[in-house]
């Protein structure tokens, strides 16, 4: 499995989120899925090769429900990177 090629979704608060691997670099990004509307780019989790990986969005109406979530976010990005790199090791 290639990093490209890694996708992987969850539910925060209700909303779906998308996590899209980013070759070559220790980062997801992170799609904001609305099965009603159009999808809309939240932002990124980077430095996930890291202990302190930090979420940057890029979404200004969404800042402040991303905030409120950060903590799961982070949590289920670092889940997913470690999956991604775990398949990608062998």
């Amino acid at each position: 499995m290639s990093f490209a090629s890694y996708v992987a979704t969850i539910v925060v608060d209700g909303r779906r989120l998308h996590f899209a691997a980013i070759v070559p670099q220790a980062r997801l990004r992170l799609t904001l899925a609305d099965p009603w509307e159009e999808s809309e780019i939240l932002g990124s989790v980077i430095r996930l090769d890291t202990t302190e990986p930090g979420l940057r969005v890029a979404a200004p109406l969404q800042v402040e429900w991303a905030n409120d979530h950060a903590e799961t976010i982070l949590k289920e990005a670092v889940r997913v990177w470690d999956t991604v790199t775990r398949h990608c090791n062998g």
